[in-house]
């Protein structure tokens, strides 16, 4: 259930552009002026839901509305989710165990009432390991697309390289 690619660039940028350009884009962040997710929005060509991770009770009903009518409206049933590293939230006191849980309730929400097909993730820390966990969690059939290498980047900013399968234990012991 769990597809774990590696692109053939080591650039994130590729990985970005491709994972953006499957289905409906659900963007959780606590900023949105990074690279990241400005590249997201950019590529994302205006299917995409802007998700504030600091503002998770208030925007949750509103934002799952919009995402199940943007799915909806493009007879989308696959997500990709994206947003900040984990190196950002740790800035705003997020832990991935935190992320995980707002990822996991806004895509069990939507999966309750627009059954998903596939999720698709860039394979980072923060959102996009948090999209493969609760995929994992909700049994949604999930890619995730690495930058060539498994490049993943965790709270001290550097990037390390990965085998998939310490990538799928990383998976594992969060879902």
């Amino acid at each position: 259930m769990i597809n774990l690619r590696e692109h053939r660039s080591s650039s994130y940028t590729p990985r970005t552009e491709h994972n953006a350009s499957q289905g409906v884009t659900l963007a959780v962040a606590v900023d949105f002026t990074t690279a990241g997710e400005r590249l997201t929005t950019r590529v994302s060509k205006g299917k995409i839901v802007h998700f504030d991770a600091r503002n998770f009770s208030s925007e949750l009903v509103g934002k799952t509305d919009k995402l199940i009518e943007m799915l909806s409206a493009n007879k989308c049933r696959t997500v990709n989710v994206a947003g900040n590293g984990i190196y950002t939230y740790r800035q705003k006191g997020f832990t991935q165990e935190g992320v995980n849980h707002i990822v996991y309730t806004i895509l069990s929400i939507v999966h309750s009432q627009y059954p998903l097909e596939h999720i698709v993730s860039g394979g980072q820390s923060g959102a996009d390991l948090a999209g493969l966990v609760a995929a994992a969690h909700l049994g949604i059939p999930c890619t995730g697309m690495w930058p060539r290498g498994y490049k993943m980047r965790f709270e001290n900013g550097i990037d390390v390289t990965h085998t998939p399968e310490q990538i799928m234990e990383i998976i594992n012991k969060y879902a």
